[in-house]
């Protein structure tokens, strides 16, 4: 890898871990926001014609998962202190909605010189997505809009050569066509992606009723 392609992948991978802090809206007093962390659970919801990822994990592993990325993004939030289960906290959170759903569609192989030109593959997708409410503690009456967030990730096809390829020296002219597939850890891992991501709009909620 030259160090051009080197430089490019460690940017888009700084971008990527910390897009969340730079979205996020910066708080300039103090505040408690309260969310109930045993009252919620994630919900399935499935159309791929084969499910190959949302049973690989239990409601309790997406929600434990959800909660580890919302913690450790809620808690490197300046001036924003925690707490669960406190009704006289300035922001209450509940969360509506924590769903993953896997879906899938079919690609067709564009590619003349394959013998699988033409060729219709079904690909999976998995989207993890929260809805979140809040109130503020200053007007109970008054629901502030919800803050949503989601994460998608899809499988495709591809005709690079694998390990297997450069082994045995075959598909050297890109015509061998396979699926990548997700990794097995998916569903959890967008859970906590977007545990992480839902600070952006709770923080443009509070910075909103601060001013």
């Amino acid at each position: 890898m030259n160090s051009f392609k080197f430089f490019s992948l460690s940017c888009l991978l700084f971008f990527t871990l910390t897009t969340c802090t730079v979205f996020k809206k910066e708080i300039k007093k103090q505040v408690t926001v309260s969310i109930s962390d045993t009252l919620f659970m994630a919900t399935f919801k499935t159309t791929a014609n084969y499910i190959k990822y949302a049973n690989l994990h239990t409601q309790s592993q997406v929600v434990t998962a959800f909660m580890k990325g919302f913690k450790l993004e809620a808690n490197t939030t300046k001036n924003v202190t925690l707490k669960f289960n406190d009704s006289n906290a300035d922001y209450n959170l509940t969360l509506k909605n924590l769903v993953i759903t896997e879906s899938s569609k079919l690609e067709t192989i564009n590619n003349p010189k394959s013998e699988y030109n033409g060729k219709q593959v079904e690909l999976n997708s998995v989207e993890c997505s929260v809805d979140i409410e809040i109130v503020s503690n200053q007007n109970k009456t008054k629901h502030l809009m919800n803050c949503t967030n989601s994460k998608i990730r899809s499988e495709s096809i591809t005709n690079n050569r694998d390990i297997g390829d450069l082994i045995s020296g075959s598909n050297k002219d890109n015509t061998k066509y396979r699926t990548k597939l997700l990794n097995d850890n998916i569903c959890v891992s967008l859970a906590e992606d977007v545990g992480r991501r839902i600070w952006v709009p709770i923080t443009r909620r509070i910075v909103k009723t601060l001013k």
